[in-house]
């Protein structure tokens, strides 16, 4: 019984100390989509980059997926450890989207929104201040598609920090014609 008890928690500091991700079994499309669309850059002492589109093969939303449709909508974080545990995120300045040919997306003026998505950027937004406990910082960017659509050929270029985050299209999860 002991050596139960001793391989038990054995296995659960190891399972504590990795990395929690796992391969989803039996994926929906939605769910390759947004495993595909979110990106997690571990710059080690510089903490880690999370950058993500909102593409509309990722979500289930009858009024929000049209809309994902027309325009391109980023989210970006950078959040590192203090050294004593603590977490803190940095203010995102400096983000430039591309398409494939490094040609600029026209970033759409935040009153310039369609309701839904000033709604759905900035219940996001709260969400994770809340879950932050008012610390976290995201960044929000909305940009007319033009030839970008995650459903056709072509690349999505995110550039922040010195880094080129990319997106080649079409993503996993587009119905397959």
């Amino acid at each position: 019984m002991r050596a139960r008890i001793i391989a038990a928690m054995l296995l659960a500091a190891c399972l504590a100390s990795g990395p929690l991700q796992a391969r989803l079994w039996k994926p929906t499309p939605a769910q390759l989509a947004v495993d595909y669309l979110t990106l997690v850059h571990n710059k080690g002492s510089e903490g880690r980059v999370t950058v993500s589109w909102v593409a509309a093969p990722a979500v289930n939303g009858v009024l929000l997926r049209p809309i994902l449709e027309k325009y391109v909508v980023i989210s970006v974080v950078h959040a590192y450890s203090e050294p004593d545990g603590s977490a803190n995120w940095d203010e995102i300045s400096g983000v430039q989207v591309t398409d494939g040919a490094n040609r600029p997306l026209k970033e759409v003026a935040p009153d310039a929104l369609p309701p839904v998505l000033a709604g759905f950027t900035a219940s996001a937004s709260a969400s994770f201040r809340q879950s932050t406990q008012g610390k976290g910082k995201m960044h929000w960017a909305v940009y007319e598609a033009g030839d970008i659509n995650a459903c056709q050929p072509g690349k999505l270029q995110i550039s922040y920090g010195g880094e080129t985050y990319s997106f080649d299209t079409p993503i996993p999860g587009c119905e397959k014609k």
